[in-house]
């Protein structure tokens, strides 16, 4: 057992199983040798993110088989004086420290995969970059389309081949489509062309990014321009993309209420309350009790 991980813990994961397995050594090691390979696993799907993870993983693993010791069957100890209800409370604690054990796993591999909160000014720059694509795609449907009617052309291979030596891009050339018109009877085809539908659809897009730039600018010039506000105990700043509240010692369970009501969350690594930095966090910020009565 001492290659593997865990081998160090055998007689606590066989003394796991003293009243609930007729074989606790085997049950011991079959545990030591399950949870060796997942910490090894686990290990190198982390790579340079380990961090302390194998410490606390130990931690958990240890304290989940600690309370499986409580743990009793009756077909183990024999059923005269068998005490059902502590068994039953012993089994339900071990299944919560498990349950607690691989939760705690799955919330470390998706904080170390989640992708960072881009900064406003990465935002804005995407922003602007999406916004001359979709103005630039909205001005090739439209020639397309004048092209297209002055030149009557119907056979679809025959408009691509024009479109690829007059230099539209693909995305454009491939958003013609067959366009109909309803005669009173029947539909009959029109011809091949940029749809209404599309221009309307990728207007809208405009229209989008538009309004995203001009968020990501009123948050660069927030933030530029931003003093911090003062209250009792405490002052509100903006870094990290987030408003941050910071307090100077720990607020009352009501002021900790307020704050979970109104979206703020207590944030371990920055040691205070936060949510993302938006025109509305400022204003519900500064509607809170105990920072509008201190201004």
């Amino acid at each position: 057992m001492t290659n593997y991980l865990l081998g160090q813990y055998l007689q606590d994961c066989i003394t796991a199983h003293n009243w609930t397995s007729f074989s606790p050594e085997k049950r011991g090691k079959s545990l030591v040798i399950e949870f060796s390979e997942l910490l090894k696993e686990d290990l190198e799907k982390l790579g340079d993110h380990q961090g302390n993870y194998k410490e606390k993983f130990i931690t958990k693993f240890r304290d989940w088989v600690r309370s499986k010791s409580n743990c009793a069957s009756s077909m183990i100890t024999g059923g005269s004086n068998f005490n059902v209800r502590r068994a039953q409370k012993a089994n339900a604690t071990e299944q919560n420290k498990y349950e607690s054990f691989m939760t705690w796993r799955a919330k470390y591999f998706e904080a170390v995969n989640r992708v960072p909160t881009k900064s406003p000014e990465e935002e804005i720059t995407l922003a602007d970059r999406k916004l001359e694509e979709l103005t630039n795609l909205q001005i090739e449907y439209k020639e397309i389309n004048v092209l297209i009617k002055k030149l009557k052309i119907k056979e679809k291979n025959e408009i691509i081949e024009l479109l690829l030596k007059e230099g539209y891009s693909k995305e454009a050339i491939t958003a013609l489509n067959e366009t109909k018109r309803y005669n009173g009877v029947d539909y009959v085809i029109e011809s091949y062309k940029v749809p209404a539908y599309t221009l309307t659809n990728n207007n809208a897009k405009i229209k989008a990014a538009s309004q995203k730039v001009i968020i990501m600018q009123n948050r660069i010039t927030r933030k530029e321009s931003w003093e911090d506000i003062l209250f009792d105990d405490g002052r509100v700043t903006i870094e990290d993309d987030r408003v941050k509240i910071i307090h100077d010692n720990k607020p009352n369970i009501e002021i900790i209420q307020e704050l979970k009501k109104n979206g703020f969350r207590w944030s371990p690594f920055w040691k205070c309350w936060c949510r993302k930095h938006t025109g509305n966090a400022i204003s519900v910020t500064k509607g809170l009790s105990f920072i509008s009565k201190s201004n």
